[in-house]
């Protein structure tokens, strides 16, 4: 993969980019390659669909304009990186903690970051569900992003207690977003958030939930149970 590729499947989707970011993003994906065939990072290793479905994928909230100037930022459950990389990359005003509960996941973020320069990431080792329970994490964060991680229901209550109040979580979610918003109602008035909405189009999209007050220190709930046993109301 080059620099030239990125440049030219950027331009098709209409995303600018400098031939700088390029080269970066051309690193990127050369190492998920490579590391790919020692570890398990992500099940697309076509350096094409890599290009189309994670970068570009990714860099959704950015091109949609919900990440404010300057916002401190944290990606959960990361896993190879998305959507927190990229977004990085295209954003250096931000700054985004890279939270992930694998350690040589971290390894290679670390190693992309190195390799490409970027300085406005940090990896934290560390639960969503107990970075949540540490004063150092949270409502600390502006913004609170995941991709590919859990359902909507779920992954409010692992995203929402890092967002302070005034900040926004971020899911980027494809053709199920508008079921999972509707089956995460309740655990979204639970746990602080406010207005919910999906935008974008039925493909992609990113659900976007407001955060109104302070979520009750009982939340989030012990590791795992979040999945286990969604918040969902008994009617």
């Amino acid at each position: 993969m080059d620099k030239n590729y990125i440049l030219n499947k950027f331009g098709e989707s209409n995303i600018e980019i400098s031939t700088e970011n390029a080269e970066k993003f051309a690193v990127y994906c050369n190492m998920l390659v490579s590391w790919g065939k020692k570890m398990n990072l992500t099940a697309v290793t076509d350096e094409n669909e890599i290009v189309t479905r994670h970068f570009i994928d990714s860099l959704l909230p950015v091109t949609l304009g919900l990440i404010p100037e300057n916002s401190v930022c944290a990606d959960v459950g990361t896993g190879a990186g998305f959507p927190g990389v990229p977004i990085a990359i295209m954003r250096p005003d931000i700054k985004i903690t890279l939270i992930d509960s694998l350690q040589k996941r971290l390894d290679f973020l670390n190693a992309v970051t190195y390799e490409t320069g970027i300085t406005n990431c940090e990896t934290v080792h560390i639960r969503a569900e107990d970075a949540a329970k540490t004063k150092e994490y949270r409502e600390k964060y502006e913004i609170a992003l995941s991709r590919a991680v859990a359902r909507t229901v779920s992954l409010t209550e692992l995203c929402l207690p890092l967002v302070k109040v005034g900040g926004k979580m971020l899911a980027l979610k494809s053709l199920t977003a508008k079921e999972e918003l509707d089956e995460a109602m309740y655990a979204i008035k639970l746990l602080g958030g406010g207005n919910a909405e999906n935008v974008g189009t039925n493909e992609r999209n990113v659900t976007v939930i407001e955060k109104i007050a302070k979520t009750p220190v009982v939340y989030p709930r012990k590791a795992g149970t979040a999945t286990r046993n969604p918040l969902i109301e008994i009617k």
